[in-house]
């Protein structure tokens, strides 16, 4: 009884001395002791318990005692297992040894490390009575339950713990039970151990919060979360895609799925628990788009991207889109909301383009864009010209390559001393539209009042803008600028019947003042009086020319005249097409228009005086416009000969205008002079005669 009492405070010291006093102890002892080479622990283990075996004790207690020393010195969990196998092999070397005390301290330091261990089968009873009597005076137990099971932390160690409950051996004392899950409330308890007894811990976690893992038949799926966006769902190796929403409160939430061109899924969950959602698939949304078109060498754009040529089918996504078709000499736009299953054909009718490329002014950026929307909305009838609004990120690109400056027109516009030289925005305009793939520009600057906006149009290859104001809000501004726009031109060739007409007092008609007809001849000669044409009573020069002007090609027309006799008589005539010109100054006509309109006449013109006048014209539109070299260029097209009305003087007269404005000065006046002698030829058909004009111009040169 004695003996067990001292031997029962021997190892209760030990436990205490092994607790409190080892890791500086050992700590030192490993200092001073050599140290093995890394990897050489399960060597040095090896070599001492085949000294066991070989029953060679007191030569294998020093291996094991190196073995402690070194391990210990360091983290004992790291190598905890061979600690522990050391521990045991030396206290059996000790009790074999005699030495009983020295075995209890190692079984007591071996149960600290791992205080479920259990002797093997066919060790020696009376070194498994030493082990079982410091085990019952150091080790206690703990049935610890845990609702939901899991993972808990005893002192720094896990284990798995079940709700039924697990019973776990553990070293007599205080010590310290924590859990930390995502989703529930932590826990940390103590906990005493009794060494021999048995001690209930029941844990209980509280749900606090919950993760909902979605799961995508695709990834790529944009998640959101009570409105708020999460991510997008990631590649799973299995396929589909997944994204965990961790920490969220219990209760009600809302997951709302979203894809490019896929219709949006909304699911609903109460959240108790954790949740993993099958895998959810999302519907194809799209609409299918015929676009048929007659412009050649057209492509389709969707947002700005290429999809191939046109004529061409596409399938574009639910929502806003924008749909051109682009083609050498113009555009077609379509922008408007598309609904899944739509299926529409768009005939696309290419116009010159001229993306709004400056839009300034006093107001809020929301005004500013909904005037750009506005006017988008009113020049859309516009039957020649296409005015939109450029993708941003098209027209940026586009700036930022040629080194333009977004505002390089507004100053233009404005007349503002510091605007560019003409020059200089005809050589812009030209590099940007080439860019762009455009014909011309629009830009806007904003007025004071919300509704008005001043509005600028230039052509691409010209050096000035033609400006007007419009009115959002007035229907009658609204027109005026759309006539300006898409209005007709005026006739650039008329019927002509080769006479020369005038009215004199007191004479109903248009009388004949000069005739190519002989004397033989049945047609109105000189002293004659027109009375009527094709059907209708001609009582002046005016009637005349408005008869004939309802005449589109040549062909003969039926004259009712009067000679000087009084006689009156029917003749037939035959009308043939001559050029007519465009004012040189016409606040109704936007000259940068008539410079596209014509640049196409020419080259659809089907006859040579029709090309002509088109060459001519567009001469005086780009003379208006200050391109005197474009000017000069057109002009040496055209071939007229010598004679009355539009013909090689007023060709003359017109490169004398174009070589002044270059200040090629001494041309000017060579041209000026030619006109000079062209005695019959006019500056249109009803303009003023040429050489009075040309002799003006000399005389203000000299």
């Amino acid at each position: 009884m004695i003996r067990r009492l001292v031997s029962s405070v021997a190892i209760a010291c030990v436990v205490t001395i092994a607790a409190t006093v080892p890791a500086p102890a050992l700590a030192m002892q490993a200092a001073q002791a050599p140290q093995p080479a890394a990897g050489a622990l399960e060597l040095l283990f090896d070599q001492g318990k085949r000294l066991f075996d070989e029953f060679k004790y007191d030569q294998a207690a020093p291996l094991f005692d190196r073995l402690i020393t070194a391990m210990a010195a360091g983290d004992p969990q790291q190598n905890a297992a061979l600690l522990v196998q050391t521990y045991e092999m030396r206290a059996r070397a000790r009790f074999a040894m005699g030495n009983a005390s020295g075995a209890e301290q190692d079984f007591a330091a071996l149960l600290a490390l791992r205080p479920d261990f259990r002797m093997a089968a066919g060790v020696s009873p009376r070194v498994v009575a030493v082990f079982d009597n410091v085990r019952a005076l150091t080790v206690g137990q703990a049935r610890i339950s845990l609702t939901p099971g899991g993972e808990i932390d005893i002192d720094g160690r896990k284990y798995q713990v079940v709700p039924e409950g697990t019973t776990l051996d553990l070293t007599a004392g205080p010590h310290q039970v924590s859990v930390a899950r995502p989703g529930y409330a932590p826990v940390t308890q103590a906990l005493t151990i009794t060494a021999g007894q048995s001690v209930d811990l029941p844990i209980t976690l509280q749900r606090v919060s919950a993760f909902i893992e979605v799961n995508t038949t695709e990834p790529g799926v944009e998640v959101f979360l009570d409105g708020q966006s999460k991510g997008v769902t990631a590649a799973r190796p299995s396929g589909g895609g997944t994204l965990t929403l961790a920490d969220l409160p219990l209760g009600p939430h809302r997951v709302r799925l979203r894809r490019d061109c896929y219709v949006e899924l909304d699911r609903s969950f109460v959240v108790a628990d954790d949740v993993k959602t099958e895998p959810l698939a999302l519907e194809r949304a799209t609409a299918a788009v015929t676009i048929e078109t007659t412009a050649s060498g057209a492509t389709i754009f969707v947002d700005g991207v290429s999809t191939g040529a046109a004529p061409g089918t596409v399938n574009v996504c639910q929502g806003s889109h924008v749909i051109e078709v682009r083609a050498t000499d113009g555009r077609f736009v379509d922008r408007r909301e598309w609904r899944t299953g739509d299926q529409v054909t768009l005939t696309a009718t290419t116009r010159r383009a001229f993306p709004i490329v400056t839009l300034v002014g006093g107001a809020q950026q929301p005004v500013l864009d909904q005037l750009r929307n506005d006017l988008e909305r009113i020049f859309a009838p516009a039957t020649e010209m296409l005015i939109y609004s450029p993708a941003s990120a098209e027209l940026n690109a586009a700036l930022q390559g040629e080194n333009v400056p977004p505002d390089w027109l507004t100053g233009a516009i404005s007349r503002a001393p510091t605007a560019l030289p003409r020059d200089v925005i005809r050589a812009l305009g030209r590099r940007l539209a080439a860019r762009l793939g455009v014909q011309g520009f629009v830009a806007v600057i904003a007025g004071d009042e919300r509704f008005v906006a001043t509005v600028g149009v230039l052509a691409a290859g010209s050096g000035e803008p033609e400006v007007f104001t419009i009115s959002t809000a007035d229907q009658a501004s609204q027109t005026r600028a759309l006539d300006r726009l898409s209005g007709p031109l005026p006739a650039i060739l008329r019927p002509s019947l080769g006479i020369g007409l005038v009215d004199v007092a007191n004479v109903k008609g248009a009388v004949v003042v000069r005739s190519t007809a002989g004397a033989a001849d049945a047609g109105p000669v000189t002293g004659d009086v027109i009375v009527g044409a094709a059907g209708k009573p001609v009582t002046s020069v005016a009637d005349l020319r408005a008869v004939m002007a309802d005449l589109d090609q040549a062909g003969s027309v039926t004259l009712d005249v009067a000679a000087a006799d009084g006689q009156t008589r029917q003749v037939s005539a035959t009308a043939a097409m001559v050029p007519d010109l465009l004012p040189l100054r016409d606040a109704s006509l936007l000259y940068n228009r008539v410079v596209l309109s014509l640049g196409g006449r020419i080259s659809t013109a089907l006859s040579p005086v029709e090309k002509a006048s088109a060459q001519l014209n567009l001469a005086i539109a780009l003379i208006r416009l200050g391109n005197w070299d474009d000017a000069l260029a057109a002009l040496g097209q055209v071939t007229l000969d010598d004679g009355p009305g539009v013909s090689k003087g007023t060709v003359s007269y017109l490169r004398g205008l174009a070589l002044e404005g270059a200040g090629r000065n001494a041309e000017a006046r060579a041209a000026f002079t030619d006109a000079a002698g062209a005695a019959n030829a006019r500056l249109g058909s009803d303009g003023p005669l040429i050489a009075p004009l040309a002799r003006q111009k000399l005389a203000a040169t000299r």
